[in-house]
Formats: C-alpha cells, structure tokens, sequence
C-alpha cells in the first residue's frame, strides 16, 4: 500500500465520522450520552418502578386505595388526584389516570399516565390539553428532575421528550381534554428500536 492510499482512507474515515456525528439529532446524542452514563432511572409513580410484576404493581395498587390515594378509574386505569400549585398560579386540582405495560413475562415495563381538569368543559379553553400539556411538562421536570424535555421525532412523530438514564417520558395530546406521558424503559427490548 502506498502512503498516499492511507492519507486518503484515513481522511475519508475522519470525515465520514465528522459527518455522521454534524447529521446526529439532538435527541440521538442525548441518548447516546444517557445510555453511556449506564445510570438506571427505575422509578415511575407512587413507588412503582420498572421491572416489577404484574402482581406487584397490583400489590402496590391495593396499598395505595388503602390509603384512600387512589381509587378505581375509568376502564382498567387507576385514578388519582393531584392538588397541583407548583406550575398553577393557585391550587389546581388535576385528575391523573394511569395504566401499566407489561412484556410477556409479566414485567413493567412503561406506564401511560392520564391528565386532564375535572372541571372541563368544551366551552372552558382554559381547561383544554393545548395549555394543560405546558403545565404538564413542567410538572414532569419539577417531579423527576434531570434533563429538560427536547423536541424529538419519535414513532413517526414530534414530539416533546425527556430521557434520564435509561427513562423516557413522551408528552402527546390525546383529545382536547387529555395530556397523555407515556414513561418507558428504553432499555427494554420493546422500545430498543426506537434508540438505535
């Protein structure tokens, strides 16, 4: 091999990296760098983490309605009501229904959580999910604290985004009325495809 072949391939190398990491998003780095820390961020809601069974997330909820913090909700969602005055100019009573997601194993492994004001109404625009969605993200950062949430494309989509470790927190609008945060484990492998 001549000398000037290796000039030549090792600057094509550097430059095809320079190129890959300028083309990179934010949201690709970010979880390049969360996954690298090799921080686990387990905890999802009221002492539910990743990686328990169906059968204590059930446990769990039976201790909570014991509590009297949380009652039966609509469908197979359980219901809980926050007394928000962090991100309200006044206390603000927030309804937060939440589901799990299991593997085939039986295993959490994400949760969605429900927002949405008791008092709403089609009429009430300052009850609707477009302002509540705002409200909603800086509650997550103020609950979970970390990384602030960046915009991402994710499933096709745009979205807001917060990644600590290896939990990702989705925010989307489901209806006029509801904040939807999806919480996952992007360790998983249900969601690894969605790092690479």
């Amino acid at each position: 091999m001549s000398w000037r072949f290796i000039k030549f391939s090792c600057g094509t190398l550097l430059l095809a990296t320079f190129l890959v990491q300028c083309v990179q998003s934010d949201y690709t780095k970010l979880v390049k760098s969360e996954l690298a820390k090799g921080v686990r961020k387990d905890s999802v809601l009221l002492g539910i983490r990743f990686g328990i069974t169906r059968n204590d997330f059930y446990a769990r909820c039976l201790e909570l309605n014991q509590k009297h913090l949380t009652t039966q909700g609509i469908g197979f969602y359980v219901q809980y009501f926050i007394l928000d005055s962090l991100v309200h100019p006044k206390p603000t009573q927030i309804q937060l229904l939440f589901s799990p997601g299991f593997d085939e194993k039986g295993v959490l492994t994400d949760m969605d959580l429900k927002f949405s004001y008791p008092g709403w109404s089609p009429w009430n625009k300052s009850l609707h999910s477009d302002s509540l969605k705002i409200k909603v993200m800086k509650l997550m950062e103020h609950w979970y604290g970390g990384n602030k949430f960046i915009t991402a494309h994710v499933d096709d989509h745009e979205v807001p985004v917060k990644l600590d470790g290896n939990r990702r927190l989705l925010v989307y609008i489901e209806n006029p009325q509801i904040v939807v945060v999806s919480i996952q484990d992007i360790l998983h492998p249900k969601y690894q495809h969605n790092i690479k």
